[in-house]
């Protein structure tokens, strides 16, 4: 992602009830390169998190708003505050994004730590770009010395993922509590925190840089007053730099990775930085010096069991793109609703206690080499390692078959819904499983699957959701169907409106576009969520919005091959089951497909995309392209929690498919009609019921 490019059009006199108070803003260019773009080696790395960070400033401790100094801001829906108490921060305007990383010269200032053990998610872009910097300022080698010596609370130690990481990719990382001494054999200098230095050594410091040095300086939040921020100052001033760092926090309610001072940020400035490249790293496979062989020691289950590797580690591995059932003592964790065509958890749980024999007789003992996947993590949040499995299954000799395939293959298992770059051979062997009646699928029935929540929309819920605008400006009347009540209030936007679109239709295109990710099974009560949900009719108006855009028959795909997977502002297939058994009671599969070719958008009528934080290549917009002009639809989710980039490449796509439709940059709230006493989670019985969108399906 990059810092956006604007195109400002001339908006539109308002339609109806719209009331125009700015101008439509047209989205194009994202970092992403949302259209148009060869996605493949030169892409861009995912959001960065910063946890716990603070901003930078000018050099007289006012906003730094220089675009040759500041490398990364946060997102728009940031903000910062004091949060130690001792009112020595500067806020920044709403008006002004807020710069989190800044260079001038050999000298680097972050807002957080990053990259440090524990706290890094290796999901998203941290160590990439903390990497990228590096190689810029030494050219992709060279002594970077960690700085012990002046009362840090953070030793190299609390850093040893990233170590490796930059050893693995050309760098001597080494401790010194004696900083002065090795000085003049060290390429760089890596600070976090920092006790006082004494004048002589800023003195030393400075005539290092001048010999071309380089100094990577890591700030943090002043939460609880952690920090050393006029430490840090005192040597960003010495060397004369034009950045300072503020005795702030910087949080975010709306990107973040699950706590609002964990914010994530895509917000690159691209135009006078290449730090932005995305590379293997730890979150990509990065993290496990693989392929490894290694032999199976024990078996848990048809989908995890312990390797120990030849050179003497040992990891926990869960079979990376399938599921098996639950065993009879785990039913807790089954969800009959990921299993298409079956209702039965006492079949479910046979079949898991089959499945753990079949990896049993397979693997147990049994000689395997161990690769990961790059576009996957390469561990889950319970440490398991996301594994390929390769053993000899047919006694050839050689390891070349994969346990993660066959398991699908023989019946023992179903795809999982990820980022997986195998998807689509999982998914074939899936559908030939399926239909052949093997193994756990004897008894699946998808036509006989019962019908739930089909029935006439009453109410719909919207959770984060934006309002719907056009290129233009305000979305006229006649192409919205459904509105946020009179209560509803909207926070930012280009556009402004005093009745709220929610959803708009664009039937010369085939593209339906709503502001929110409503199939999402998060607001399900079976799945944690501490309402109800189940008397909605979210299903039946997507599955009605799909009907009426589209012109032919098939499946209902769903997006997941665009990081949907991994972003909590998006969905792939897992995270809407509830939706898939919908489906199933009317007798329409709902696929994930990750690859957009021709072949595979085929099998569907419609194809669901939520925010992508990867972009579409020219090929895979020409595919889409070519799948509306055969009658297919494309229905796009927005959300109010996704990153700026995210929501300008959805834009970007409604764009390049032919639609005026846009997500307008807004987030709608509502106090009195919402769900579980949540304002970010509106409801709305405000239908126009012109459109034949709100009846039962069936």
């Amino acid at each position: 992602m990059q810092r956006r490019n604007f195109l400002k059009l001339v908006a539109a006199a308002s339609a109806g009830t719209a009331a125009v108070e700015g101008t439509g803003t047209e989205f194009v260019g994202t970092a992403r390169a949302a259209v148009g773009a060869n996605c493949g080696g030169s892409s861009t790395i995912a959001d960065v998190e910063f946890e716990s960070g603070s901003s930078l400033l000018d050099s007289n401790y006012d906003a730094l708003t220089d675009d040759s100094v500041v490398a990364v801001w946060a997102e728009s829906s940031a903000t910062n505050g004091d949060a130690d108490g001792n009112n020595d921060a500067y806020y920044y305007s709403d008006s002004t994004d807020i710069p989190v990383a800044a260079v001038d010269g050999n000298v680097v200032g972050f807002g957080a730590l990053l990259v440090n053990d524990g706290d890094a998610n290796w999901g998203y872009g941290n160590e990439e770009f903390v990497l990228n910097v590096w190689d810029q300022q030494l050219g992709g080698s060279g002594t970077v010395l960690y700085d012990e010596g002046h009362g840090q609370y953070y030793t190299l130690s609390d850093f040893s993922e990233f170590e490796s990481y930059a050893e693995n990719n050309g760098y001597d990382v080494q401790a010194t509590s004696s900083l002065f001494s090795n000085l003049s054999s060290a390429d760089a200098v890596m600070i976090t925190s920092p006790g006082n230095f004494n004048e002589g050594e800023l003195a030393d410091l400075y005539d290092y840089v001048n010999n071309g040095g380089v100094i990577f300086l890591h700030d943090q939040s002043d939460y609880n007053n952690y920090d050393e921020t006029e430490n840090l100052n005192d040597i960003a001033g010495y060397l004369q730099r034009a950045f300072r760092f503020n005795d702030d926090e910087v949080t975010d309610s709306t990107n973040n990775s699950g706590s609002n001072y964990a914010i994530l940020t895509g917000n690159f400035n691209t135009a006078n930085f290449d730090y932005f490249q995305d590379r293997s790293g730890l979150g990509s496979g990065g993290g496990f010096d693989g392929p490894k062989n290694g032999t199976v020691s024990t078996v848990t289950d048809g989908d995890t069991f312990t390797v120990d590797f030849d050179d003497g580690t040992s990891e926990e591995i869960r079979v990376l793109g399938i599921d098996t059932p639950e065993k009879k003592q785990n039913q807790q964790y089954e969800l009959t609703k990921e299993w298409e065509g079956i209702e039965s958890l006492n079949h479910l749980a046979d079949w898991g206690k089959k499945a753990t024999n079949f990896a049993k007789s397979e693997l147990d003992g049994v000689r395997v080499t161990v690769d990961t996947d790059d576009e996957e993590g390469a561990y889950d949040p319970f440490g398991r390692l996301l594994g390929y499995v390769y053993y000899d299954a047919d006694g050839d000799g050689s390891r070349d078959d994969l346990y993660n395939l066959k398991a699908i293959q023989d019946g023992y298992a179903r795809i999982y819904g990820s980022s997986l770059t195998k998807h689509e051979t999982f998914w074939d062997a899936e559908a030939t499983a399926q239909s052949n009646s093997t193994g756990v699928w004897n008894q699946s029935d998808p036509s006989a699957s019962s019908e739930i929540r089909d029935r006439d929309a009453d109410d719909i819920f919207f959770p984060h959701t934006t309002s719907v605008r056009t290129s233009g400006g305000a979305i006229a009347d006649s192409r919205v169907p459904v509105y946020a009540e009179s209560t509803a209030t909207q926070t930012g936007g280009s556009v402004s409106y005093s009745q709220i679109p929610l959803a708009g239709v664009d039937e010369d295109a085939n593209v339906g576009v709503v502001g929110s990710p409503l199939i999402d099974e998060s607001y399900e009560s079976d799945e944690g969520f501490g309402a109800d949900t189940s008397g909605f009719e979210n299903f039946v108006f997507v599955t009605n919005l799909v009907d009426y855009l589209a012109d032919t028959s098939g499946d209902i795909l769903i997006d997941g091959g665009h990081g949907q997977f991994n972003a909590d502002f998006a969905l792939s297939s897992e995270d809407a089951a509830y939706y898939q058994r919908y489906l199933e009671g009317q007798d329409i599969a709902f696929e994930q497909v990750n690859t957009l070719t021709s072949a595979n958008l085929s099998r569907g009528r419609a194809l669901i995309i939520t925010s992508p934080t990867e972009c579409f290549s020219s090929t895979e917009v020409s595919n889409i392209q070519n799948f509306i002009s055969n009658g297919g639809a494309v229905i796009l989710l927005g959300s109010s929690k996704a990153t700026d980039a995210a929501h300008a490449t959805t834009n970007d796509l409604a764009n390049a498919l032919g639609s005026d439709l846009r997500l307008n940059d807004d987030e709608i709230t509502d106090s009195s009609y919402n769900v579980n006493n949540d304002s970010t989670i509106p409801y709305t019985t405000n239908f126009d019921t012109s459109f034949p969108l709100f009846g039962k399906y069936s």
